[in-house]
């Protein structure tokens, strides 16, 4: 298209001075010399002096402003974000006993609250870990409680970690997990310090025992205590004098002359649970 380009403008001034504006120029020429050269001086064009071909096409690369916001069609970027898993609840502490059973992963727990009462509970180990699996039981002790001191002439119940390896009862196995024996009158247990019997079990019919059924007990006659009973490994050694006949028995309400006893629903739930090599641990 070809260029177009302003008029001249003619101004008649004091000085007859002609003022052309041609295409951003302003030619001046006086009037008075016609001779003079004209002087010309660009000006800036303005808005109306300038075509609309020469003004900037609307698709020039101007660089964007950097304050333009993003395109719409641009997805804003995904933050993920990533949640821990919760900690692990810390273990429960171990029970008191921990350190003082060895390898044993059955545990039943006495523990002495004043004169002849305690609280007796069972406790099962899988690794490191030990889980109560029988809450806590009121349960009757010798008078003096539980005591490291103890022996025949004691009714001390005595403390430390002892073996449950048998049992025995007046009534019927009840499906004990260690060796059971039903007793009738002709079953002991010998605590006569001068026999090489002491602290056994022996079976003889009464009046012909080679061991003072005087100082013995006979297993039967002692009634309901021994429907059910755990035996407790208390002076395997026989040491004479050093203690004879500390079982895990049914209660009557009453001190002991230095057994555990608790309810008959008790013993039989814990002769059911227990195996060879569980212990009781006592402690004051």
């Amino acid at each position: 298209m070809p260029r177009r380009f302003a008029r001249p403008l003619i101004v008649a001034g004091a000085f007859c001075t002609a003022v052309a504006v041609v295409a951003g120029l302003v030619v001046v020429a006086s009037m008075d010399d016609p001779g003079q050269a004209a002087t010309a001086m660009t000006i800036a064009p303005t808005p109306s002096s300038v075509s609309s071909s020469q003004a900037p096409s609307s698709s020039s690369s101007a660089p964007p402003s950097s304050s333009a916001s993003p395109s719409s069609s641009s997805a804003a970027p995904v933050v993920k974000t990533t949640t821990p898993p919760p900690a692990k609840p810390a273990p429960p502490p171990a029970p008191w006993f921990a350190a003082r059973v060895g390898g044993a992963t059955q545990v039943v727990s006495v523990v002495g609250s004043g004169g002849s009462n305690a609280v007796l509970s069972t406790w099962q180990r899988s690794g490191d870990q030990w889980t109560a699996v029988l809450g806590d039981v009121g349960a009757k002790v010798g008078p003096p409680g539980i005591s490291a001191t103890y022996g025949e002439s004691s009714s001390a119940t005595p403390a430390g970690v002892f073996s449950l390896a048998s049992a025995f009862g007046r009534q019927a196995d009840p499906g004990a997990g260690v060796a059971y024996r039903r007793v009738d009158d002709q079953d002991w247990w010998v605590s006569d310090v001068k026999s090489p019997d002491y602290n056994t079990y022996q079976r003889c019919a009464a009046g012909t025992c080679p061991f003072d059924e005087g100082a013995s007990e006979n297993l039967y006659r002692a009634g309901a205590v021994y429907d059910y009973a755990l035996v407790m490994g208390v002076n395997t050694a026989r040491v004479p004098g050093g203690g004879s006949a500390f079982f895990l028995h049914v209660t009557n309400g009453a001190a002991t002359a230095g057994c555990v006893a608790v309810p008959a629903a008790t013993v039989t739930a814990i002769l059911r649970w227990v195996r060879p090599g569980a212990v009781i641990a006592l402690t004051p």
